[in-house]
């Protein structure tokens, strides 16, 4: 079997610039909207949640669940609400095309962030508290991932109509490379803390919807084939792709886990204040998009072999940078540490979806776009609950059982694929 595919002609003879360029920015500002959640979130519900007093009393038996706990719940049922829907919206882009739902997916964005903000502010003002405050808060988020799931899937459906197998791997990673940029420039956005917590979260949403306008106006439709013919919905089990649907889970569980706790890790480890910790966590957030970026900016657009190549090269890697994570005991550690499991992720991320999509048929695409995007969502939710729960009982367990977990992984993928 050969280790390459023909050689292709570039991406960007099969795919106008103007329209690769729009989809891109679509995936950009979701990338932003990410982590700028990510980076504010978790000193926003520990300084909201350590004002009041939790308690779960069952009978004689009574527990005190620490504020990051209920914050990573707030998390997880946002990506909860991810996994559930997106396998909707990618078939749902199969029928109204691609273009309509990614739309519907940044103005989801826009709007709910806006509803989140309005009920942190019922809180601050104290009309909101204690599990009433916990239940809306979770409802608002909820609701924002219910509409805004809709554009990453759409927009993987979108690359797949307009490459061919021998690109796919490029325009997957393309993707990938405009998300991780919007990753990168996201907790940049965290500066504005200082001003209030809600701030940055204002501005990713006039940002979000200001992106959903120029798509509706510049984007033309995909040319997917079969437009309008309703898919046969498919399976998590289905043996033509599971194997990557299990890796993807279990890689983005370990990422979500490690995520949800590198906040607090960075308060605890170097002594911080809240706003502080958001603004060096900010900072290592861009370390871990920048190497990102560069996996899949250098690395994978000059890949010409197998694209589950790219996950036995990147696995390990991801590995090695959680295990540097146990060790890091300054900012800068931490930071070349989040930069060496950014391009591992940078490297398999790519490689899990470009693969998949090279088992289905054309009109299947959308579908299975909706699958591949709700593995990852699933995973932020096992994810943080976990690494919540490791992170009580030992600030750095999270990083451990990633470590030890990816390198499994790692393994298993290099017996399965290197034939």
């Amino acid at each position: 079997m050969s280790n390459s595919f023909p050689e292709a002609a570039p991406l960007a003879d099969q795919m106008p610039s103007g329209r690769l360029n729009l989809l891109l920015l679509a995936t950009f500002a979701m990338g932003m909207g990410q982590t700028v959640v990510f980076a504010i979130i978790p000193m926003l519900g520990r300084e909201l949640f350590a004002a009041e007093h939790w308690q779960i009393t069952f009978g004689a038996w009574q527990y005190n669940p620490p504020p990051e706990l209920l914050v990573n719940t707030l998390i997880a049922t946002s990506s909860l609400t991810y996994f559930l829907v997106t396998p909707f919206w990618g078939r749902r882009s199969d029928v109204i095309g691609r273009k309509k739902v990614i739309l519907i997916g940044l103005l989801g964005y826009s709007f709910g962030m806006l509803l989140f903000n309005a009920v942190v502010h019922m809180a601050y003002a104290a009309i909101l508290s204690g599990w009433l405050m916990l239940a809306v808060l979770l409802l608002s988020r909820a609701a924002h991932s219910l509409v805004m799931s809709g554009t990453f899937p759409a927009s993987m459906a979108y690359m797949a109509d307009c490459t061919t197998p021998a690109t796919r791997t490029r325009g997957v990673s393309r993707l990938s490379a405009a998300n991780g940029i919007g990753i990168m420039v996201g907790p940049a956005l965290a500066w504005f803390a200082t001003i209030s917590f809600l701030a940055p979260l204002y501005i990713q949403a006039v940002i979000t919807a200001s992106v959903a306008l120029v798509i509706a106006l510049y984007l033309p439709q995909s040319p997917q084939p079969n437009l309008g013919r309703k898919t046969s919905k498919l399976q998590f089990s289905d043996p033509r792709f599971a194997i990557y649907l299990f890796l993807g889970l279990s890689m983005f569980t370990m990422m979500g886990m490690v995520q949800q706790t590198l906040g607090y890790y960075f308060q605890d480890r170097l002594g911080l204040t809240s706003v502080e910790a958001a603004k060096y966590f900010s900072i290592g957030m861009m370390c871990s998009s920048g190497a990102m970026l560069v996996a899949q900016l250098i690395v994978v657009q000059r890949w010409r072999g197998r694209p589950q190549g790219l996950l036995m090269l990147g696995l390990p890697v991801a590995a090695i940078g959680y295990l540097m994570l146990v060790f890091s005991v300054d900012f800068q550690l931490l930071a070349v540490a989040m930069a060496v499991f950014g391009f591992g992720m940078g490297l398999a991320a790519p490689g899990y979806n470009a693969s998949a999509t090279l088992t289905v048929e054309a009109h299947e695409q959308g579908a299975l776009a909706g699958l591949l995007s709700a593995a990852p969502g699933l995973g932020y939710v096992v994810g943080p609950l976990l690494g919540g729960w490791l992170y009580s009982v030992d600030v750095t367990f999270p990083y451990w059982a990633a470590a030890i977990v990816v390198v499994i992984l790692g393994v298993f993928s290099i017996l399965r694929f290197r034939r």
